[in-house]
């Protein structure tokens, strides 16, 4: 302040003391000549000043020292205000009762996020309501009631949809039957409930397969690729973005065949031993131009480094997809976020606390598809509901870049962004101090609850501001009397309103909001269990939980309402003409090419006499079958060549099988899942005969006769000379049987899978 303005400031502020002064006197001379019943003339000093003077002196001295003396007191007290001003550092305060009406925070619970109260958990008393500021920063660390506190009364008053992150599932046990009430639609996605298998359905490829212009569909899957496909090495960045090439290949391949979900993206992306020729194939399947070139440049590319792509894109995320539960959970989707804002639903995305971080992929994809649907078009007149978005473990979710850039805009979308982490430093760890501070100036409100790393201490006590202290210094000299040698100092300095010592030992029941553009708020937070309010609503809530009608059945094959799909290879085409069941006792089979099936409306298959030597290897054939069913990993040819003819010959040699050993069974109708999943089985066995060569070459020569083969045809001979008789698949793709005698053929043929050139 300059001193212009400062000895203005004692001017006026005398000159109001002299008037105050002035109409004292009035008063005075008012009562004394007419009495206490008179009224105040306030101009009879005015006009009688100078009469006062030269005939009643008396009362002339008397009205000139109350107006003396208030102006002296006017001066000093101008000049004591302006001493103090000249020392003022900081003025922040906590905001009172008035600023916080006067800022809107006490207005309806449900219109924004509750934050806290103005009394203690179980007292009636003024909830702090964010409704001017539509998102929200809460720090607090493990124990200090958030999901009590904050994401519970929040869910329990909320008008509008609402997607929370619920670990444990505790959010949606104690808020679900009373959103039910108030006319949402609950839904329940919890693809790791092992336990009690009921969980609704989410498929974020459905949105993209329905768009109609395939670059569009090109370009979502890139970008659905970049928001869940995460990995820390910054030197892999480049294999990465290999790997999202072939899961963009791989989403456009599975459009095509009417399947888009991700596990058929898994499987289509790690299904074959040798890379090259499987996307060779691939690309002549495809139809779309760009998967097209894609998988060619794959197919043209070294095993070595398509086996890096693979295994980069699977760490990245996309393993997630070989557990048959996620798999099912992904196949279709019970809800649409397009319909977000239109009726009201609510979705607990639930996850148990251990599960957080390895289900993270699949977290981060289910929140970044949200946020791109919600922010695809602005919201018309038909879609009036806001949306609470609970992002509860932020710190545990990896780097998300969509959430730090829509919260600069989702406000526009309707949409209410509410950011749990425990601690500063972890989201530093993740997005950078920049970044972080950018989610905290665009948050609008940060709520902390007893902050207890250094960091986050020194963050909270920086955050709330500066205010002035005054400091009074005593001294005294020794030696001398008690009335001598003493002195007082007064003076001002700058200090923290929150001081980080005293911000380590908040209570637990305080929090602190710091507001932009506004003075930090300390109050209360809630107990939605001692709350008489929310104790109330909670209580009210009666009848089940909605969870899902019926469990979601878990399985590898594609979901019941996809349709079947044919999967041409290099100048062939596969077939499902009609549906193939797999004999009971069989199953899992080993082979297609081992096992004949029984076609729709045939008769019974012979029955043989049990012959007992091949019961014992029925172990052994179940692990032959699952392995083939994993992805291979590729090795140099030199070094993998003589592991992998053994491998090879114990296998094959449990492709045949003895039909003998079998039961009659009454087989029930395949389904289009056994077809796809046989088809399956039958392009391993093509791809393992192609790759028959390629192992047995030897010193540049390749060996006519590969030493599986041998034991193969000594293992005939001998099952032969024994009597039992086996059934195998012909040249010309009919089953017959061989015995000591000879080849009989049955007449059966194998349809389902067999090959047409």
């Amino acid at each position: 302040m300059g001193k212009g303005r400062i000895a203005f400031g004692v001017f006026l502020l005398t000159l109001l003391a002299i008037a105050i002064g002035y109409v004292v006197s009035s008063a005075v001379l008012t009562f004394k000549d007419l009495g206490f019943q008179a009224d105040i003339d306030f101009f009879y000093l005015a006009e009688n000043y100078f009469y006062l003077r030269d005939y009643r002196p008396d009362d002339f001295r008397l009205v000139n020292l109350i107006m003396v003396g208030f102006g002296i007191a006017g001066l000093l007290m101008s000049i004591a205000v302006s001493g103090s001003a000249l020392t003022k550092f900081g003025l922040t305060h906590w905001q009172k009762t008035g600023e916080l009406s006067k800022s809107g925070f006490f207005g309806k619970p449900g219109t924004g996020f509750i934050l806290g109260k103005m009394s203690k958990p179980k007292r009636n008393g003024k909830y702090l309501v964010a409704k001017k500021f539509p998102h929200a920063l809460i720090v607090a660390p493990t124990g200090r009631g958030k999901t009590t506190g904050f994401v519970i009364p929040n869910l329990l008053t909320w008008e509008g949809s609402a997607v929370v992150l619920d670990v444990k599932g505790e959010n949606f046990e104690a808020t679900a039957r009373h959103r039910r009430k108030q006319g949402d639609k609950i839904f329940r996605f919890a693809p790791t409930d092992f336990e009690d298998r009921r969980t609704h359905r989410y498929n974020p490829l459905l949105r993209i397969s329905e768009l109609k212009d395939q670059a569009q569909q090109q370009m979502e899957l890139q970008l659905l690729a970049s928001l869940f496909l995460q990995n820390e090495n910054e030197r892999v960045q480049g294999l990465l973005k290999g790997g999202i090439d072939l899961f963009v290949a791989a989403g456009l391949l599975a459009f095509q065949r009417k399947k888009p979900t991700l596990g058929e993206i898994y499987r289509i992306a790690a299904s074959g031993g040798n890379k090259q020729k499987e996307y060779m194939a691939r690309g002549v399947e495809v139809q779309n131009e760009a998967a097209k070139l894609i998988f060619t440049r794959l197919a043209s590319t070294n095993n070595d480094t398509l086996t890096s792509y693979v295994s980069l894109l699977m760490t990245s995320g996309l393993d997630q997809w070989q557990n048959p539960a996620i798999d099912a959970a992904t196949q279709a989707s019970d809800f649409d976020f397009r319909n977000i804002r239109k009726e009201p639903f609510s979705v607990y995305l639930i996850v148990q606390p251990l599960m957080v971080e390895p289900m993270a992929p699949l977290i981060r994809l289910f929140f970044s598809d949200l946020l791109a649907s919600m922010q695809d078009k602005e919201p018309g007149p038909d879609e009036p509901w806001p949306v609470m978005i609970m992002l509860d473990e932020f710190n545990k979710l990896g780097k998300m870049p969509i959430v730090s850039k829509s919260i600069e805009t989702l406000r526009s979308y309707r949409g209410h962004l509410a950011i749990v982490t425990q601690t500063i430093p972890a989201l530093d760890e993740i997005y950078g101090e920049n970044t972080r501070r950018a989610l905290q100036g665009n948050a609008g409100v940060k709520l902390y609850l007893t902050p207890s790393d250094e960091k986050t201490v020194e963050e909270l006590s920086k955050a709330v501001g500066k205010t002035t202290k005054k400091v009074v210094t005593r001294s005294r000299a020794i030696g001398k009397n008690p009335f001598e040698g003493r002195s007082q100092s007064v003076r001002t300095e700058e200090v923290s309103l929150l001081p980080e010592d005293e911000a380590r030992r908040l209570p637990l029941e305080d929090i602190v909001m710091v507001i932009d553009a506004q003075m930090p708020i300390r109050a209360k937070r809630i107990e939605y269990f001692n709350d008489p309010y929310f104790k109330r609503i909670h209580g009210e809530q009666a009848g089940d939980l909605p969870f899902p009608e019926k469990e979601v059945a878990t399985s590898l094959s594609a979901s019941d309402e996809n349709e079947a799909i044919k999967k041409p290879e290099v100048g062939a085409a596969v077939e499902a003409s009609e549906p193939v069941a797999e004999p009971a006792a069989m199953q899992p089979s080993p082979s297609p090419a081992a096992m004949p099936a029984r076609p729709k409306k045939q008769g019974k298959l012979p029955i043989e006499p049990v012959d007992r030597a091949v019961v014992k290897r029925e172990s052994i054939q179940r692990a032959a079958m699952e392995d083939t069913q994993r992805p291979t990993i590729v090795t140099p040819k030199r070094k993998r060549a003589k592991a992998v003819v053994s491998v090879d010959a114990e296998q094959q040699r449990q492709i045949e099988m003895d039909l003998a050993t079998q039961v009659e069974l009454s087989l029930e109708t395949p389904t289009e899942a056994d077809v796809v999943e046989l088809n399956g089985m039958m392009e391993g066995l093509e791809q393992l005969k192609k790759s028959m060569p390629e192992v047995a070459e030897k010193d540049g020569e390749l060996d006519p006769v590969p030493p599986f083969a041998a034991e193969q045809e000594r293992q005939f001979a001998e099952d032969l000379a024994n009597g039992p008789a086996l059934v195998r698949r012909g040249e010309d793709g009919e089953l017959e049987r061989a015995t000591g005698e000879g080849t009989e053929n049955l007449g059966y043929r194998d349809e389902g899978s067999a090959v047409k050139a």
